[in-house]
């Protein structure tokens, strides 16, 4: 099973049948069909690639084309029971602003994203290389990333913003990081959080 197959499948576990879901940067929407057929959601998407767009359409997804960095004006408060943003958020320019609408427009929010923190990153990069994984598989003059996003700042970020962490899901079969659980930063590949805003 891909990387990509496995993330869609934790996400997919997480969100209760028939929830209203909106997912930012949602690609060909395979997320939203696979929710629809397994949990049926209502689901919505976002994203700025037109192929993409056409690819939702085809699926018989609602889908908005526009750019996340520039808000979620088009929905209301508490819209959704779940906002999606998967590999999107080292991606975006504005993070903190886009993190803050997810939980404006959403009663939870489901946040995954290559941790740069990874042992093979830092491995790489002490041998003097750009990172190359599978979680990010491209070369530094084509990657699509501009934000260096770790696991233990992504917490950090959310205690300061006072945002709850619902659970934070290990995406690695190490058995460390379940006694351990605070070498997810070193052990895990990806960081996959559900957070909600603190009460």
């Amino acid at each position: 099973m891909t990387t990509e197959n496995r993330l869609r499948n934790k996400i997919v576990d997480r969100i209760p049948l028939r929830s209203k879901v909106l997912d930012l940067g949602c690609g060909g929407g395979e997320l939203l069909v696979q929710l629809r057929n397994e949990k049926k959601t209502v689901g919505y998407g976002i994203d700025i690639n037109y192929d993409h767009i056409l690819s939702c359409v085809r699926h018989g997804i609602n889908v908005f084309q526009g750019n996340i960095d520039e808000g979620l004006k088009e929905f209301s408060d508490s819209s959704f029971d779940y906002v999606i943003l998967s590999q999107t958020l080292q991606q975006v320019r504005k993070p903190v602003y886009v993190m803050s609408e997810m939980l404006r427009v959403g009663r939870r929010a489901i946040i995954v994203f290559p941790n740069f923190s990874y042992w093979k990153n830092r491995l790489q990069m002490l041998l003097g290389r750009s990172p190359r994984t599978r979680t990010l598989p491209y070369r530094w003059y084509n990657t699509p990333n501009i934000r260096v996003v770790t696991i233990k700042e992504f917490r950090e970020l959310c205690k300061h913003k006072h945002y709850r962490i619902v659970d934070e899901i290990p995406l690695t079969r190490s058995l460390l990081i379940r006694m351990f659980p605070w070498l997810s930063n070193l052990l895990s590949p990806i960081g996959m959080f559900i957070i909600e805003k603190g009460h």
